[in-house]
């Protein structure tokens, strides 16, 4: 098949969102996704290990205003983005004498749905090396975790056991499940997905073996108390 011949790439969706906002917290948020497209993790996956819900991660990339990082948050990325990822972002700092980076401006950002992956395009209104360009960012489509067999049975064993020890009689963050749960089996876990413990967990909750509460804005689980 000849360059002629090629068929165009099919957009299954586009949305858009937009936001008010400076320089400094422009950059914070486009690193964010980078690091979370480079370690390979879904929006819902991430917010699982922050212990936080699918709309804060949801929000905070929409550039929403009011939505920001803890310092509870800092630590647990700290922890959890470890995969580098290549390029920066260097905005110019000033316009003359005057500095910029602090006046907030809007941004506009639209994002493409294809077969196999999520394009976003980040319009704004900063200069970097002397052009004002868009940023874009690609992410691969999320493909579904399938029934999970073998790693949901492991997964459930290591469960069963914190529950009939003493683990779950102590408040846990998701993070700390998940870090111990993956560690017991490190050579196979690296290709399991997050959601199987989220959905096992969330079991634990609907049949009352686990209970759910709020520890300084952020989800943590332990044992009900009969």
């Amino acid at each position: 098949m000849n360059e002629s011949e090629v068929k165009p790439r099919i957009c299954l969706r586009t949305s858009s969102y937009s936001g008010y906002i400076d320089q400094h917290d422009f950059i914070e948020r486009v690193l964010f996704i980078k690091k979370r497209i480079s370690n390979s993790l879904t929006r819902e996956e991430l917010a699982f290990l922050m212990g936080r819900t699918p709309y804060f991660i949801n929000d905070y990339e929409e550039m929403t205003n009011t939505i920001k990082l803890d310092l509870i948050d800092m630590d647990l990325l700290s922890l959890t983005l470890k995969r580098n990822f290549n390029g920066g972002i260097s905005f110019d700092k000033k316009d003359g004498l005057h500095d910029i980076s602090h006046e907030k401006r809007m941004v506009r950002v639209t994002k493409y749905e294809y077969p196999d992956k999520l394009e976003y395009v980040f319009n704004h209104r900063w200069v970097e090396y002397g052009k004002n360009k868009p940023l874009k960012l690609i992410e691969p489509a999320f493909q579904p975790p399938n029934d999970g067999g073998e790693q949901v049975r492991l997964i459930t064993n290591e469960l069963t056991k914190l529950l009939s020890g003493s683990y779950f009689k102590t408040k846990r963050s998701p993070f700390e499940i998940y870090q111990y749960v993956w560690t017991a089996h490190k050579y196979r876990s690296s290709a399991w997905s997050i959601l199987h413990l989220k959905n096992l967990i969330y079991e634990l909750i609907r049949t009352e073996h686990l209970r759910m509460s709020n520890l300084n804005g952020h989800f943590v689980y332990r044992s009900r108390i009969n």
